[in-house]
């Protein structure tokens, strides 16, 4: 499946319009003025925006509130998990959302890496803490989205993630 992400990722690049010209990723870690690419100050932009996004779905997600967190979901959104039980469609997904376990999280090192005018891939690191009964206390997960704009509104549409030991 994960084949299945880079594949796709790499034919948007290929496809997209002004895919020919070099793209950088932008780090959102450190000031943005470091990061200025052959798109000039748009990347800036978008990478504070997608990292802003990224954290108000996490947000939702947190707060256990599906309606606010499938606004941040394309309809044809889909995810796969570090637990191995394969790919999840958004309904899956937000049915999922009630039963959030994680009483707080971290979220860094991102990069966002435009594809595009239309899509950008995210990437960041999650640390993840669980409650003290539970089994598992800690996780950490390297996370890739793929973003894409529609109607104006930049949405998830890919969710990956894999475990970092």
């Amino acid at each position: 499946m994960s084949n299945w992400l880079i594949c796709c990722c790499a034919i948007l690049t290929l496809t997209a319009p002004g895919a020919a010209a070099a793209q950088q990723p932008v780090t959102t870690g450190h000031p943005p003025a470091a990061a200025v690419s052959a798109q000039g100050a748009a990347q800036p932009g978008l990478a504070q925006l997608l990292e802003a996004r990224v954290r108000a779905a996490w947000q939702a997600f947190g707060k256990k509130d599906a309606k606010a967190y499938a606004k941040f979901l394309t309809e044809d959104f889909q995810a796969v998990e570090a637990d191995g039980e394969g790919e999840r469609s958004r309904l899956h997904v937000l049915g999922e959302v009630e039963h959030c376990m994680f009483t707080s999280y971290l979220l860094q090192l991102f990069e966002v890496q435009p594809l595009g005018s239309d899509y950008a891939f995210v990437t960041y690191e999650s640390t993840l803490q669980f409650p003290k009964s539970a089994a598992l206390r800690f996780r950490r997960v390297f996370i890739g989205e793929l973003w894409t704009q529609r109607s104006g509104q930049w949405q998830m549409m890919r969710y990956q993630e894999t475990l970092v030991r």
